[in-house]
């Protein structure tokens, strides 16, 4: 067997915006080219799957994922 480098025509460049959540550090991919290509449609397209930032009385975090969000309305229900 004779090995060689891939034919460049068989890869292909994919851009990602790539959102973290803060509190467990899941990630959310988005393939820019599913969405517009800015931030702000991102952002909207995260906040469509549940991901928000959020702000409670004694804790505010910029990026929360769903799974997070839902813990954090659990325990104000509990307080």
């Amino acid at each position: 067997m004779k090995l060689a480098n891939i034919e460049l025509s068989e890869i292909r460049v994919v851009t990602f915006y790539v959102i973290t959540c803060f509190m467990c550090d899941k990630q959310l991919h988005l393939a820019a080219s599913e969405i517009e290509a800015s931030v702000g449609d991102a952002a909207a397209m995260a906040a469509s799957q549940g991901w928000h930032s959020y702000e409670t009385s004694d804790e505010s975090c910029s990026v929360a994922c769903p799974r997070c969000i839902k813990e954090v309305q659990e325990n104000q229900e509990e307080d």
